[in-house]
């Protein structure tokens, strides 16, 4: 199985034009609207997920979190979230 990450742009977000400012969210530097972009869909769990992801400095320190067992997780969506953060994580540095 192959899965393609993509970047947030409005078209990417549109689907949750009602619950946020697009244009405010695509200047965060969070990881929020990569996953909105990707699919994953927007409820506590995923606001706590984004949150450890965001204020963690590793990605040892994501999936060693107290705050949530990414081992509940399915496997395919481990794989996706890490995707995504080193797409991230790798957009930031071609920005610098």
């Amino acid at each position: 199985m192959t899965t393609t990450i993509v970047h947030p742009s409005i078209g990417n977000l549109q689907q949750f034009s009602d619950s946020f400012d697009i244009e405010k969210l695509l200047q965060s530097e969070g990881i929020l609207p990569w996953l909105l972009a990707n699919g994953w869909n927007y409820d506590d769990q995923f606001c706590l997920i984004a949150n450890i992801i965001d204020e963690s400095t590793s990605l040892d320190e994501v999936w060693d979190s107290k705050e949530f067992d990414f081992n509940v997780l399915s496997d395919e969506s481990k794989e996706k979230l890490n995707q995504i953060i080193r797409e991230k994580l790798y957009s930031q540095i071609q920005s610098v």
